[in-house]
C-alpha cells in the first residue's frame, strides 16, 4: 500500500499545466485599477459630497420686454438712455466704455459687445456732430427691429449709403466691414446725423428715422425699442 500511494503521488500528470506567466497577474491588476478609476469618476460625477446635486448651468436672461407704443410721427421722441462716457481723443477711453456697457447690459439685457458699439458711436458723434444729440438707444432700437425682421447684417444699410457713410470705427486703418457691428453702428449714426438735425427733438428724430427707413411701422417699432432700452438703462 505504501508503494502504491507513493507512486501515485510522484507520478507526473498526463497533461501538465503550463507555468503561470508573470505578466498575467500584472494585466489583471492593471485592468482592475482602470475599472476602479472609471467607477470612481462616475461616482464623483453623480454623487457630490453631502449628497448635493451638481450645479445647473445658468439660464440666459430673457430679452427685455418692449411695449408696442405706436407713437404718431413727429409727436414725441424716445427717452435718452444713460449717456455713454465722454470721448477723449488723446486718451484711451476703453475702460470707461467697458464699465458703462456692463452697467447698461445688466439693465437692458443687451450684450456688452453690442452696447460698446452703440456707445462708441454716440461718443464719436457727440464730438463730430455735437448738435445731433444722438443716443445709443436709437441704434439699439434699430438693431432690435433688424433682428426681429431677420435681416442678415447687424444694422442694414443700402450699398450707396454704406459707401458714403462707412468709416472704420476702431480706427485701425482697415476697410470698414458691414458685418462688423462697430462699423455698422457708426455708419448708421453718421447717416442719422448727416442732415444736421437735432434728433433729441420729435421733429428731428422722426425726420432722421424716416430718411433711414420711410415706413412708419418700422420707425414706430424702433421708437418703442429705443424708449424701452433708455428707460431701463436709467432705472435704479
Amino acid at each position: 500500500m505504501a508503494e502504491t500511494t507513493q507512486s501515485s503521488v510522484d507520478a507526473p500528470e498526463e497533461f501538465p499545466r503550463p507555468p503561470v506567466r508573470p505578466y498575467i497577474p500584472r494585466l489583471a491588476l492593471a485592468g482592475g485599477l482602470v475599472l476602479t478609476a472609471v467607477v470612481l469618476i462616475m461616482t464623483v460625477g453623480v454623487n457630490r459630497p453631502g449628497g448635493e446635486e451638481p450645479p445647473k448651468p445658468a439660464e440666459p436672461q430673457p430679452a427685455l420686454a418692449v411695449p408696442d407704443q405706436k407713437p404718431q410721427p413727429g409727436v414725441a421722441t424716445p427717452r435718452a438712455g444713460l449717456a455713454a462716457p465722454p470721448d477723449r481723443p488723446k486718451v484711451s477711453d476703453v475702460a470707461e466704455l467697458d464699465t458703462w456697457a456692463r452697467r447698461v447690459a445688466g439693465k437692458t439685457r443687451i450684450a456688452v459687445t453690442d452696447l460698446s458699439a452703440y456707445g462708441r458711436a454716440e461718443m464719436w458723434l457727440r464730438r463730430q456732430k455735437p448738435g445731433c444729440h444722438l443716443s445709443w438707444a436709437t441704434l439699439a432700437g434699430i438693431a432690435h427691429v433688424e433682428a426681429a425682421q431677420g435681416r442678415p447684417g447687424p444694422i442694414t444699410l443700402t450699398p450707396d449709403v454704406w459707401a458714403k457713410q462707412a468709416v472704420r470705427a476702431s480706427g485701425d486703418g482697415k476697410q470698414p466691414d458691414p458685418e462688423n457691428l462697430d462699423d455698422a453702428a457708426f455708419a448708421a449714426a453718421r447717416y442719422l446725423c448727416a442732415d444736421g438735425d437735432d434728433v433729441a427733438t420729435p421733429a428731428g428724430w422722426w425726420k432722421a428715422m424716416r430718411v433711414f427707413n420711410p415706413a412708419v411701422p418700422y420707425v414706430q417699432e424702433v421708437f418703442s425699442a429705443a424708449d424701452a432700452y433708455a428707460d431701463a438703462s436709467v432705472a435704479p
